[in-house]
């Protein structure tokens, strides 16, 4: 049964630093990506450099996946 299983080895980063400057550092570390989040008005959104939405389902499930499977976290980056 361990065929089917996909190990997820990405760990979360955590940052305490507004979102203009957790976007820079994604911006400098990734050729594409995939941002949640809430709005001022409270609702979730998601803003993506990818085209296909297959990709971005798959991005989505797949964090979901490890998220679930209890994804270690990284200490907090200071900025």
């Amino acid at each position: 049964m361990s065929d089917n299983i996909i190990k997820f080895p990405y760990k979360i980063k955590k940052t305490v630093e507004p979102v203009p400057t957790v976007c820079e550092l994604a911006a400098e570390q990734f050729e594409d990506i995939l941002i949640v989040g809430r709005r001022s008005d409270g609702f979730v959104s998601m803003i993506t450099t990818m085209k296909d939405p297959a990709e971005v389902l798959w991005h989505l499930e797949s964090a979901k996946f490890g998220l679930m499977n209890g994804l270690e976290e990284e200490e907090e980056i200071d900025g």
